[in-house]
């Protein structure tokens, strides 16, 4: 156990190391992207703290803290998160959390808290201020912050931050066949580890997202069979789909940008480099040998007919308006011998 049987953040976990060894009262900023880890690297962290029989690699994983703290029931450990059917941490609510934390532990010789700071506000981050900067010697904080920007300087000034960077390929997919992905091909890891730009936790959500794995399916046989398809076919099914699913349309106009991309790369070499949807190859490959008066000019236009949706959607043009209009216009450039 410890922190070597977490996978990458190696300078972070290295800085941990040495902040654990011999725990002292501190205020740490656990920063970067949401799903990155932050939470976990937390666990860990505050397992280390409370030990019993810590080491160089931080927690034993044996002791009755470390399986305190698995269970979810060590009472020297908090955890603060918004209460059910709110979307803030309540001032109320933290203040009674940091009174409660700052009497003596039960059973550790510290107190580690956890806090969401994506979820405190100004005023509930003023709550905090004193105990950051003077902590008693046995409270230990850890916040979480996606987004230092909506934290206060004075709550900056009192803390010492670790930042969280992106996963390599490797490393996410390693994460991946570790936590459900083992029956998964290697494409299908690849193109998941991608698409979540090596942040573990989207990765993790997209993989067990069934709904995810068919709009993937959908967007990548639409654009497939798109120089067969009629018009009626298009601003019907499909535009019905797209409206359907507007909630994801982040998630769809990157699944489109990628196919082209990856019909791009085929059309600009016959043994193009990785595609992003490396599992369906062959079907790309055969879709440009079949559409060969397909030129890269009109994956480019194609794609600039969904820069020009995301624009339009940020300038109040009408969703259905912005949308056939983005589904006629690359249906036009994969047509490209039907329209001449």
């Amino acid at each position: 156990m410890g922190f070597d049987s977490l996978t990458g953040q190696e300078a972070v976990k290295s800085r941990l190391k040495d902040i654990t060894a011999a725990p002292s009262a501190c205020s740490l900023l656990f920063t970067g992207p949401e799903g990155v880890g932050k939470h976990l690297f937390a666990k860990e962290t505050a397992k280390a703290i409370l030990c019993e029989k810590r080491t160089r690699d931080g927690a034993c994983g044996m002791c009755p803290s470390c399986r305190y703290i698995d269970a979810g029931t060590h009472p020297d450990m908090v955890s603060v998160e918004p209460t059910e059917g709110r979307k803030n941490i309540r001032i109320a609510d933290l203040r009674d959390v940091i009174r409660d934390a700052e009497v003596k532990p039960q059973i550790s010789a510290h107190k580690v808290l956890i806090i969401n700071a994506d979820k405190i506000t100004p005023e509930c981050q003023n709550v905090m201020l004193k105990s950051l900067e003077e902590p008693e010697q046995h409270l230990v904080y850890i916040l979480l912050c996606s987004d230092t920007s909506a934290l206060l300087r004075t709550i900056l000034s009192r803390v010492t931050e670790i930042s969280f960077h992106e996963y390599t390929r490797e490393q996410m997919i390693s994460i991946l066949r570790d936590n459900g992905g083992s029956d998964l091909s290697d494409e299908k890891l690849e193109f998941l580890s991608s698409f979540s730009s090596g942040i573990p936790g989207k990765a993790l959500s997209l993989m067990n997202d069934t709904e995810f794995m068919d709009e993937r399916e959908h967007v990548f046989y639409l654009i497939m069979n798109m120089p067969r398809m009629s018009l009626t076919d298009l601003l019907c099914d499909e535009y019905d789909y797209f409206y359907k699913n507007r909630d994801k349309m982040d998630e769809l106009l990157l699944l489109v940008i990628w196919t082209l991309g990856d019909i791009a790369a085929v059309i600009a070499s016959p043994e193009p480099g990785e595609l992003k949807n490396s599992d369906k190859k062959n079907e790309i490959v055969r879709f440009v040998s079949g559409n060969g008066n397909i030129t890269l000019i009109n994956i480019s236009n194609a794609e600039q007919a969904v820069t020009d949706f995301i624009d339009a959607s940020h300038v109040n043009v009408t969703f259905e308006v912005s949308c056939c209009n983005m589904l006629l216009r690359i249906h036009k450039e994969l047509c490209y011998e039907k329209n001449r």
